[in-house]
């Protein structure tokens, strides 16, 4: 029976030795842990304002973008009516002016008017 107690007694006592050294290293450990967690803290500031400096930078990007395609789509505006600045030139030079057609149908008017005349008997 006494082996009994004395097995009890030796287990009584590593577990009591089991809790003392489980309460040194946490509290040896307890500094380095309340450090990582200041770390922590601070890598997670330092993320979300990197996150918004992202944002920021993206809508600013998205409006650049935008306005960029505007002036893209005024310079090509114009760089097409320069290129058909010559063809429309072009065509006012081989165009005949509405006077000369006015003449030509008033003068066709003229000649039907005249025959119809010369046919009808008299």
């Amino acid at each position: 029976m006494i082996i009994v107690y004395i097995s009890i007694a030796v287990i009584v006592a590593a577990l009591g030795y089991l809790g003392y050294v489980v309460f040194k290293t946490y509290k040896d450990a307890k500094p380095t842990i309340d450090s990582l967690q200041e770390t922590a803290t601070r890598v997670q500031n330092k993320t979300n304002a990197i996150k918004e400096e992202t944002d920021s930078l993206k809508f600013k990007q998205q409006k650049l973008m935008t306005d960029f395609e505007k002036k893209k789509k005024a310079v090509n505006t114009v760089v097409f009516s320069v290129k058909q600045t010559p063809v429309e030139f072009k065509n006012a030079l081989v165009a005949k002016p509405v006077a000369e057609l006015e003449q030509k149908y008033k003068a066709r008017q003229w000649n039907r008017k005249r025959r119809n005349r010369t046919m009808q008997p008299q």
